[in-house]
């Protein structure tokens, strides 16, 4: 699956426009999130869910309006609002995290 890359220029654009959308927010200098992003990719593609990523170094009004527990993080939006956000490198956890925000 193709993790579509987002800027603080297009992401509310796109948390409007999708129904459900997961974003992976993280750092270019962050191990976990290097390791992490091919496992989000893997389970949102077996989930049927979209997933998309922004660099919250290079992003910074994102980071200045999301707390973010850590790194990596991803968020959940349904109909352009925030659902919920979770610090996660498990696949499991993971799976489980896109299993209840989807019902």
């Amino acid at each position: 699956m193709n993790i579509i890359e987002l800027e603080d220029s297009t992401i509310f654009e796109i948390i409007e426009r999708e129904p459900i959308v997961f974003i992976d927010f993280y750092a270019s200098w962050c191990g976990a999130c290097r390791i992490a992003a091919p496992m989000y990719g893997r389970v949102a593609l077996e989930e049927g869910v979209k997933i998309f990523k922004i660099d919250v170094e290079k992003n910074p009004k994102i980071k200045e309006m999301i707390e973010l527990p850590g790194l990596p993080s991803v968020g959940c939006f349904k109909n352009g609002e925030p659902q919920d956000l979770i610090s996660v490198t498990k696949e499991e956890a993971f799976r489980e995290f896109v299993q209840k925000m989807k019902n």
